[in-house]
């Protein structure tokens, strides 16, 4: 197997923190491709597949997905990454014990991690944000994401005589289990990758853009040895 020396990145948040707007910006950026376990999991189980079935219990009372299955699925996109790729991943790890095994799972595709990006988020934002949320469905064109508090898409919706349907996780009594279960397991990472010198922490509150100045404005100096433009 080739070695791949293209730039690899974790971006860690707690839900709602904005890390699919990040995650745009930071691939585009740097010319990543853009790893989404929570979208690859929904998608799986949307199709019903063998590890859909297996995951949907879990998601839909807000815990994590079993190490085992996170493992089959994140091996299975390595598999299809050329070795000049680079990737940004989201939605894993979320355990130490995760953060430990990608450390020998990209020792097996001659892989490493070149910066961990967390996005800071405080918990009450998190539920305004998430407990907002709508699609709107129906009377033709595709789905489109809503938030109560932007009353033009709201009336967007409307027009067009579509209706606002919330997923389940985003109930507000799910999305505090949600985030119990975030400070719970994944706020050990953060003292792992400061340990390991990967650690880049980002206000995640304000204006989607200037987040993102901030988070590249954060990776760029740690990344100079790395050619992620081939």
């Amino acid at each position: 197997m080739q070695t791949s020396h293209a730039l690899n990145i974790v971006l860690l948040g707690p839900p709602g923190s904005g890390k699919s707007t990040i995650a745009e910006a930071v691939t585009h950026a740097f010319g990543l491709v853009s790893i989404s376990t929570g979208q690859q999991l929904r998608a799986e189980m949307k199709a019903r597949s063998l590890i859909g079935r297996e995951v949907m219990p879990y998601l839909d009372k807000g815990q994590l997905a079993p190490d085992s299955l996170m493992d089959r699925l994140l091996r299975g996109t390595l598999d299809r990454l050329e070795p000049q790729e680079g990737f940004l991943l989201d939605g894993y790890p979320r355990t130490l014990h995760q953060a430990r095994g990608l450390v020998g799972m990209l020792a097996d595709y001659r892989r490493e991690l070149h910066a961990v990006l967390a996005l800071d988020v405080h918990d009450e934002e998190v539920v305004r944000r998430l407990s907002g949320r709508r699609i709107c469905e129906g009377a033709g064109g595709e789905p489109f994401p809503v938030h109560i508090d932007d009353l033009s898409s709201v009336m967007r919706c409307q027009e067009r005589g579509g209706r606002l349907v919330s997923r389940d996780d985003d109930k507000p009594e799910i999305v505090r289990e949600r985030l119990a279960v975030y400070h719970e397991q994944t706020q050990p990472l953060l003292e792992f990758y400061r340990a390991a010198a990967l650690l880049h922490r980002v206000d995640g509150e304000g204006a989607p853009a200037e987040v993102a100045r901030r988070a590249l404005a954060a990776l760029r100096p740690a990344l100079p040895q790395i050619d992620h433009t081939s």
